[in-house]
Order: structure tokens, then C-alpha cells, then sequence
């Protein structure tokens, strides 16, 4: 991971100091309620997934899948020291809601918040989705070119995440943990594995309970949620930074230049009921603007910032993320605009 400790502040908002501290305030027993509930409805779910016949039982798994995604959101409100008032009862929130997708948090803590949240969109700081230039992409070996195009497409968005992400950074990556050498890392990383060996355990005697092959219960109780949740947040990442509208930068300088935290990032809405759902993660030029502001204000915030700056917003649909896909391939640098491979290859001959 790149070194970021001489780079300097981000510029402020465009909110009012009043206007901060009322949109940072934090409550208690409101996000603890609705952690724990979220708990208990996602391990309800898996356990009623575990006790369907089998072709129920893969109906009901992707959306242990989604639940994953969702405790995730809490998780990460807890990382970012914005869900409750109470420092060590994020700590403890956010370590537990990101068991069940795999994420140790202090590691998540390390490469989310200190370098993405820092400087995001920055070309060799901000390491989420970022596109590569013409000439980079040229000098990648045949695979690793063919991995690019892959994850470009509407079909390989979902996959980014889990190869690019998770495994190398998240889960509890050996090399990261070797050169930090904390012992807060080893212990999050031994918490995730003790609790997939935990998770593996108690699945398959549910699942053999009601009689499934172990193979079904994995299947239904881990791997399929495990790989819905990692499609989803790998295309929610994507559209949050990834849009012809939106730039990226070649220096810290140009970033503060533009204010970054908002003209890097997209307002995408979803149709209802999943706008709520996803507790408010799509006010994504809020977020980074202030990562302190918890999720229940987050709304607030972000038509606040719309009255007074330029907010790129986009209503979902699976039309426009294909276009996305199709048009935002390679980012020009120098030109700063993004471009196709195509027309990379046509400017170069």
C-alpha cells in the first residue's frame, strides 16, 4: 500500500461548522437496535434456509447473501467511528457485523479508511476500481489485460471485488499483516477465521439435521450467500466512482483542486424498497465528504450538499449500467476524460 503520511489535509466542505456537528451527531440505542435486529433476521434466515428443501433452500440463499451485505453497511459506520457515540461499542459492532462477510476490521480500517477515504480517485493512492491508462493498460501481461477487460463488462463487475479486493486486502492477507506487523491485525485476522471455522461447523449440522448433504448445506449456507454479497458491493463500489461524469485525478494537487471527495464520487439512486434498504450508502458524496456523519443523517446531508455544489446523480437501472460499462473502460490522465479501448488503440495508431 502506498505511503500517504506526507500528503496533505483534504479540502473542507462546503458545509458550515453548525451544519457539521449537527449532521455528526450520534445516538446509541437506535443503531444498536437495528444492528442486533439485523442480526437476528440474518441468522434467522440462514437457519431457515438450512431446514427448506433444497430447491427453497437456493431461492432463499441469495438473500442471506443481501443480509451479509447490509450488516456489512452497519459494519462499516462502525469502522468509520460513526455509528454510536461510544468508540469501543463501534469497535465491537463492527467486528461482528463483518464476520459474516469475511473482513477483518482492522484491515478494512487500514486500506478503506486511510487510503481510499483519504484520497479517493487519486491515480496510485485510491486502489478501489481504479482505471488504468492507455499506456498501462498496454504494458500488462495477457492475462492481466484480459482480467481488465473482463471486469469491464456488465457480467464481470460482480467479480472485481472478491479477487481484487478481498482476497489481497480484507480477509486476513498475510503480506499486508507482515509488513504492518500490529498485533491488532492478527487478532482480527485469527477472529475471522475462528469464526468461518465456527460458521462451517454449525451449518453443516443444521443443515444435516434437516437432512441435506453437506455439500447443499455449504452451498446454501455460505457459498452462495458468500458470493452474492461479494457481486454486490463489487457494483455498488463500481457506480459509486465509475461514470463518464466522474474523474479521476493523476495528483493529490489536482484532487483538492476539484474537490474531490464529491466531483469523484456519484449519487445513485435505487428504486424503492432497496434505497432503504441499503441504509443509505448510496449518499455516497455526503460519506466522503464527511465519513464521520453516521448513515441515519446521511440523507439529510447529502440534499444539503446538493443545494450548493454540482452532485452527479443517476437513477439506476440496468440499462445505464451497461453504458457505464461500455463507455468506461481506460481513463486518459492527460486528457483527463474516460475512454474506450477502442479509441485508446485508434489515438495510438
Amino acid at each position: 500500500m502506498p505511503d500517504t503520511s506526507l500528503l496533505g489535509s483534504p479540502p473542507g466542505p462546503s458545509l458550515t461548522q453548525p451544519e457539521r456537528l449537527a449532521f455528526g451527531q450520534r445516538r446509541i440505542v437506535l443503531p444498536v437496535a437495528g444492528f442486533v435486529a439485523l442480526a437476528a433476521i440474518y441468522a434467522g434466515l440462514v437457519f431457515l434456509t438450512l431446514a427448506a428443501r433444497t430447491p427453497l433452500a437456493f431461492i432463499l440463499s441469495p438473500l442471506c447473501g443481501f443480509l451479509i451485505g447490509v450488516l456489512f453497511i452497519v459494519g462499516h459506520d462502525a469502522c468509520h467511528n460513526s455509528l454510536t457515540r461510544s468508540l469501543w461499542l463501534n469497535r465491537i459492532i463492527g467486528r461482528i457485523a463483518f464476520l459474516p462477510a469475511l473482513h477483518s476490521f482492522s484491515l478494512w480500517d487500514l486500506a478503506h479508511n486511510r487510503l481510499h477515504h483519504r484520497y479517493n480517485n487519486v491515480r496510485g493512492l485510491d486502489v478501489v476500481w481504479e482505471p488504468l491508462s492507455p499506456a498501462e493498460y498496454r504494458a500488462r501481461g495477457k492475462l492481466r489485460r484480459w482480467m481488465y477487460r473482463f471486469y469491464h463488462t456488465p457480467g464481470g463487475v460482480p467479480f472485481y471485488y472478491m479477487i481484487e479486493l478481498w482476497a489481497p486486502y480484507f480477509c486476513c492477507s498475510l503480506p499486508v499483516i507482515y509488513r504492518n506487523m500490529r498485533a491488532v491485525y492478527l487478532a482480527d485476522a485469527a477472529l475471522v477465521l475462528l469464526f468461518f471455522a465456527a460458521q462451517v461447523s454449525v451449518v453443516l449440522s443444521v443443515g444435516g439435521m434437516f437432512g441435506h448433504a453437506p455439500l447443499v448445506s455449504l452451498a446454501v449456507g455460505i457459498v452462495v450467500p458468500f458470493l452474492v454479497w461479494n457481486g454486490l458491493i463489487s457494483i455498488i463500489v463500481f457506480v459509486h466512482h465509475t461514470h463518464p461524469a466522474v474523474r479521476w485525478y493523476p495528483t493529490v494537487a489536482a484532487w483538492q483542486a476539484d474537490r474531490g471527495a464529491t466531483s469523484g464520487t456519484a449519487h445513485v439512486r435505487f428504486a424503492w424498497p432497496i434505497g432503504p434498504m441499503v441504509l443509505s450508502i448510496m449518499e455516497h458524496n455526503a460519506h466522503h465528504v464527511a465519513p464521520g456523519v453516521p448513515l441515519y443523517n446521511l440523507r439529510r446531508m447529502q440534499g444539503a450538499l446538493a443545494a450548493r455544489e454540482h452532485i452527479l446523480t443517476w437513477q439506476f437501472s440496468f440499462r445505464g449500467f451497461v453504458r457505464i460499462c461500455q463507455r468506461c473502460k481506460l481513463y486518459d490522465y492527460d486528457a483527463d476524460h474516460w475512454t474506450t479501448f477502442d479509441e485508446a488503440q485508434s489515438r495510438r495508431t
